[in-house]
């Protein structure tokens, strides 16, 4: 019992002091895979036998044509480098309608999955920074302006139009739909929920810091990656805990994806990608 009533007690302080209680899963590293060029996203392909990894390659708002899209097996090696190529400093990746869809700095682009060449390219008047991809319920694609705190949305062959703007948005970065509602990430360290019929945002956490990629564990509870090194671990009503911090390594946590127990996060410094085990 005396051990028990120590513990809640230092919960207690650290809450009081506002500082991360102990997270309930841990990462358990798996494999690495370096000599990537600022990699910033990763997506899993149709079969689920690979990923596709956006590569900015140098800073994330240069127009300079050096961008790349990057094929890696399931296990973590190199099967192309440049899989896809002629971007400046691509970012959000995710599949939809047949194609891998991209945000590239004002524009989002379409490649075909058999040959990598772009067949879409799509000029986002007045965009900012395009960020993160996801796809909602009803196929919706779905992409966030970082630089202008707003979500762009295009509908099958559509026109890209402004899904919400709104100032909670600022910063928006990285986006993980539900079924109800699209969870957001903000470099303004704030977990949010969108609704996707009504446009409500509603703050599930706040702290988080320059907020970048985000999944759901199986308990209710999510993983949010702070860029410059940090996976927070969220629990219903907004608590934070640190469950991994590689800051002073040098290696950030970027837009990550979970796929089945695994993460698969890209590390844009380094160069490198990182798949880690979920330990309940």
């Amino acid at each position: 019992m005396k051990g028990a009533l120590t513990a809640l007690a230092g919960l207690l302080i650290a809450a009081c002091q506002g500082l991360p209680a102990q997270a309930a899963a841990r990462l358990e590293p798996l494999w690495t895979l370096d000599g990537l060029e600022a990699p910033e996203s990763v997506a899993l392909s149709a079969d689920g036998s690979f990923f596709y990894v956006a590569n900015v390659v140098g800073e994330g708002d240069a127009k300079d044509g050096r961008g790349f899209i990057s094929r890696v097996s399931r296990d973590g090696k190199l099967l192309q480098k440049e899989w896809a190529t002629g971007l400046n400093a691509p970012k959000g990746a995710v599949l939809a309608h047949g194609r891998l869809y991209v945000t590239d700095i004002n524009r989002l682009v379409g490649f075909d999955l058999t040959t990598g060449k772009a067949v879409e390219t799509h000029e986002v008047a007045g965009a900012g920074f395009l960020n993160d991809t996801a796809v909602a319920p009803d196929g919706t694609l779905l992409f966030s302006d970082s630089g202008n705190a707003r979500i762009y949305a295009k509908q099958g062959k559509g026109d890209v139009t402004v899904w919400v703007q709104a100032p909670e948005l600022r910063a928006v970065n990285g986006l993980l739909p539900e079924k109800d509602r699209l969870v957001v990430t903000t470099m303004a360290g704030k977990l949010l929920a969108v609704d996707y019929r009504t446009k409500a945002i509603t703050v599930l956490a706040e702290g988080i810091g320059d907020g970048d990629g985000a999944a759901r564990l199986d308990d209710g509870r999510y993983l949010v990656s702070e860029w410059p090194g940090r996976m927070f671990e969220v629990a219903p009503g907004g608590a934070l805990a640190v469950t991994l911090d590689t800051k002073a390594a040098g290696r950030f946590m970027n837009d990550f994806i979970r796929v089945g127990d695994q993460l698969i996060v890209p590390n844009w410094m380094p160069g490198s990608l990182t798949a880690y085990r979920i330990i309940p």
